[in-house]
């Protein structure tokens, strides 16, 4: 059986912090090979709806919304779920949808970005957890998520977590084809991971755009929901 390279948790510049079009994802896709991609903008599945209608890879129409908490990722996803509910509430809207809630780092702390402890608290509505962080550093963070998966006998992922065009794919999954959500939780379950870390250029980048935004001045590409590229 052929097996499909699968991006987890990519963002393209309807996320504020990210550069990658949709037009420059969906190149990226057929110049590397990606059958699949699941897009995670942060509370916005605009991006996702975006790639899938240029792109011929199958595109997961997700986002990494903020919760109270910390972050969560929805996949298979109609509808925007709203910002600034407790980590329970986002996970039952997740699943209210029909979509698969994700874990991504989350015992990565830094800007409150992991679940941490609440991670165990919502473990019962969790489908699957991310092992590894391409852009998380820290070994130890990405330890206790292997050892929290493990532990709740969950599935396991790598995630890209891209947001610049310099470094797209440092890891993905190798799964078989899959349709709707059920049979793409179970393709995780038997898939390949290839794990794998963004390099330091690419956190250079990150910051400086960032550090931009955050100062007000005009960043080199369109982002948001209103971007042309």
């Amino acid at each position: 059986m052929n097996h499909v390279k699968t991006l987890i948790h990519v963002h393209t510049n309807y996320s504020f912090d990210s550069d990658i079009s949709p037009k420059a994802l969906a190149s990226f896709a057929d110049r590397e090979d990606i059958g699949c991609i699941a897009v995670t903008d942060h509370d916005t599945i605009e991006g996702a709806k975006h790639l899938a209608a240029i792109s011929p890879a199958n595109v997961i129409v997700g986002s990494e919304i903020t919760t109270r908490d910390g972050h969560l990722i929805g996949l298979f996803l109609k509808e925007n779920i709203s910002a600034g509910l407790s980590a329970r509430d986002t996970a039952e809207a997740i699943k209210q949808q029909g979509g698969l809630v994700f874990l991504p780092h989350p015992f990565v702390l830094a800007f409150g970005c992991g679940l941490g402890k609440m991670s165990w608290e919502i473990a019962d509505l969790v489908d699957a957890v991310e092992v590894n962080n391409a852009q998380n550093l820290s070994a130890r963070a990405d330890r206790l998520a292997k050892q929290f998966a493990a532990k709740r006998n969950l599935p396991s992922f790598v995630g890209a977590d891209s947001h610049m065009q310099t470094s797209i794919a440092p890891c993905y999954q190798l799964m078989r084809p899959s349709a709707g959500p059920a049979d793409f939780l179970a393709a995780l379950n038997s898939a390949t991971l290839v794990p794998g870390f963004h390099p330091l250029s690419y956190f250079l980048s990150t910051g400086l755009r960032v550090a931009r935004h955050l100062l007000g001045f005009s960043l080199p590409t369109p982002f948001g929901l209103h971007a042309a590229a």
